[in-house]
C-alpha cells in the first residue's frame, strides 16, 4: 500500500505530550525472505516471508492473516515461530497471556497495548473494521482528544479523518507494523513517555503518512497522532 501526495495528521490545534517509554520489543520476528516471482503474462510481483511468534496469534482476537497482498502488489505470507526450548504442555495452556484485543461477556471489545506494536496492530484492526468509536474510546491519547475538543471537535469529526484516509492510513500502520523488525522504522524515545516512530528515507517517500507518534498513558500507550 502506497500513497504519494504529502502532509496529513491526524487530529487537529497543536499537541501537548506526556509519559515514557524504553526500548520496543520485537514480536513480529525477522524477515527471512524476499523473493521476485512471475505470475502469467510475465507480471511480477513480490513475496515477503515474515516469522510471526505464537504469542502474537493468542494476543490476537480471532483467526490472523496468512497471507496478506499489499496494493503495490507486494504478498506478505506469514509464518509462526515456536519459542526454542519451551516445550508443550497442559500447563501452558492455562497461562494467563497479555491480549491486545478481547471481547468480554457482556460483548463489548477490550483493546490493550504495551508496545508500539501494539497500538499499530490495534489501529490497523479497527481500520479494516471501520471502529472509529472504538479507536477513539480506548486508543486515542487524552491529550489528542483534547485537542480536538479545544477546537470545537470530537469522535465524529475524528471518525471523518480516518475515514476519508483510511486507506492510506491502513498503508502506514500496516507497512510500520512489518517495517519494525525489517530495518524500516526508527523508534526514537523523544522523553516525556512520548514515542516516535518514523520510516527510514527510502521507505517515508512511498506514503503519505510517514510518522506515528504514541504515549504513555494511563498505564499503557495511547496513539498520539499519524501524521
Amino acid at each position: 500500500m502506497s500513497g504519494r501526495a504529502t502532509g496529513g495528521v491526524v487530529g487537529c490545534g497543536h499537541w501537548p505530550w506526556a509519559g515514557s517509554f524504553s526500548r520496543a520489543q520485537k514480536i513480529l520476528g525477522g524477515l527471512v525472505a524476499v523473493g521476485l516471482l512471475w505470475a502469467s503474462g510475465c507480471e511480477s510481483y513480490r513475496i515477503e516471508y515474515h516469522r510471526r511468534p505464537g504469542f502474537y496469534r493468542r494476543a490476537a482476537e480471532g483467526k490472523l492473516a496468512e497471507q496478506v497482498t499489499l496494493d503495490d502488489g507486494t504478498v506478505i505470507v506469514y509464518r509462526d515461530r515456536i519459542a526454542a526450548g519451551r516445550p508443550r504442555t497442559a500447563g501452558n495452556d492455562d497461562l494467563k497471556f497479555f491480549r491486545i484485543r478481547e471481547q468480554a461477556p457482556d460483548g463489548s471489545t477490550i483493546l490493550r497495548a504495551r508496545l508500539p506494536q501494539d497500538v499499530l496492530a490495534n489501529t490497523l484492526t479497527c481500520l479494516r473494521n471501520r471502529e472509529y468509536e472504538l479507536l477513539w474510546e480506548q486508543m486515542l491519547s487524552q491529550q489528542t482528544k483534547s485537542s480536538y475538543e479545544a477546537e470545537g471537535q470530537g469522535a465524529e469529526e475524528f471518525a471523518a479523518f480516518f475515514e476519508k484516509h483510511r486507506t492510506n492510513l491502513a498503508a502506514t500502520v500496516s507497512r510500520m507494523l512489518l517495517g519494525l523488525t525489517a530495518n524500516e522504522v526508527i523508534v526514537e524515545n523523544l522523553g516525556g513517555g512520548r514515542i516516535r516512530c518514523r520510516f527510514y528515507p527510502h521507505v517515508a517517500r512511498n506514503f503519505r503518512f510517514k510518522t506515528v507518534e504514541l504515549v504513555s498513558e494511563q498505564g499503557g500507550l495511547r496513539l498520539l497522532m499519524i501524521r
